[in-house]
């Protein structure tokens, strides 16, 4: 049976101020019924333990320096810490260019996985050269991060919760992503 993953993520933080946005963006998912359309933050109650239950279980990850694997995740999980990565998993496709919407075909993502420094890329064919991160990359392949929320088998916000879609963006940190994909 496939899984639809949403993964919103952070590239340029970590520590104690990840873990307040992330603290944030769980507020605002536990706040929100998946089953409403369209899906919005503050139609329910927060419960205040599941959320320190979520946050302990990313803790737990973050001092292992192993995030949980996919498979043992509960619908709404976070990453805190070195090691967390995200996937369009069968939905992957290269990093486009925002420039000329080129598509880095030729781009290998194991040198993010196997270094954990974010690479910078040229484009071949308008020269725009920046992070990889600052490239469109809804669909990539991988990508390393040190803060995260991981929602699973939820639908898909962009379409279904465009307000809480764009929340998440807004407080889960600063270069904020969102990357998709079926398991």
């Amino acid at each position: 049976m496939s899984q639809f993953v949403q993964f919103y993520f952070s590239l340029g933080d970590a520590g104690a101020v990840a873990e307040q946005q992330l603290t944030e963006a769980v507020r605002l998912v536990l706040s929100a019924d998946p089953d409403e359309d369209p899906v919005e933050a503050g139609q329910q109650e927060v419960d205040a333990e599941a959320l320190v239950e979520i946050l302990a279980i990313a803790h737990q990850g973050a001092s292992d320096g192993v995030p949980l694997p996919l498979d043992e995740r509960a619908a709404i999980s976070v990453d805190l810490g070195p090691g967390a990565t995200v996937s369009a998993f069968s939905d992957s496709a290269p990093p486009e260019c925002p420039q000329c919407h080129e598509l880095l075909d030729q781009w290998d993502p194991h040198e993010w996985w196997d270094g954990g420094d974010e690479p910078v890329e040229e484009c071949p064919s308008c020269g725009f050269t920046a992070p990889i991160g600052d490239w469109d990359i809804r669909n990539i392949a991988y990508a390393r991060t040190d803060c995260g929320l991981v929602l699973v088998d939820w639908p898909p916000l962009e379409e279904y919760g465009p307000e809480l879609h764009d929340a998440l963006l807004a407080v889960v940190g600063s270069r904020a992503r969102y990357v998709s994909g079926t398991v």
